[in-house]
């Protein structure tokens, strides 16, 4: 499992992506990539204010204009769906429920259909959401939680999606006598231990 932490090598990355540090040939794709990863860093170190900053910037390099070389070919992943998911993950780490579902709704909403390995895994993060929040909305998790279980056992192998879908159970655990969370858990059940092995 890969962890991000902030620090130096973080900051130092984000520098090199900044034209304005002295590296000319930034793409702002690529410049929006560290800095969502630097967002992530943030959350992990619980520093709510440069998570929000590395967000904001991150965004607004996404609607800069793409330099006359081009963005590398590799950045093509980096869209505004990618940026809300990420955002949205980032928020959830801090349990800002809200927000992050403000983000990961956006993110949903601007996919298409084409993604549904990132489909599932934002159902899961989406539904965590609803299950984390001060008040729980246990309808909305265990609608958005089937819909990523039906995918990821149908559709899409993804160890890291499975691994949101464990992280949503477990969230759950404290309603587990209400009927539709324990048919929610065994209805996850098979993927979650297919996956354990």
């Amino acid at each position: 499992m890969t962890v991000i932490y902030a620090g130096p090598v973080v900051d130092a990355l984000v520098d090199l992506a900044d034209p304005d540090a002295g590296y000319p040939a930034a793409s702002p794709r690529v410049s929006a990539i560290l800095d969502l990863r630097a967002a992530e860093a943030y959350a992990n170190d619980r520093d709510t204010t440069a998570r929000r900053t590395a967000i904001d910037t991150a965004f607004g390099h996404l609607s800069d204009p793409s330099p006359q070389h081009g963005d590398p070919a590799w950045s093509y992943w980096a869209t505004d769906a990618q940026a809300h998911a990420q955002a949205g993950y980032c928020y959830l780490k801090l349990e800002d429920c809200p927000r992050a579902r403000q983000h990961l709704r956006a993110a949903l909403s601007s996919q298409g259909d084409q993604f549904s390995r990132e489909g599932a895994l934002r159902d899961a993060l989406l539904a965590a959401t609803y299950a984390r929040q001060d008040h729980p909305d246990l309808d909305k998790a265990l609608h958005l939680g089937r819909q990523a279980v039906t995918t990821l056992s149908d559709q899409v192998t993804s160890a890291h999606c499975v691994k949101h879908v464990y992280r949503l159970v477990f969230s759950l655990h404290p309603y587990r006598r209400d009927p539709k969370v324990r048919h929610f858990t065994e209805q996850a059940r098979p993927l979650l231990r297919a996956y354990a092995s």
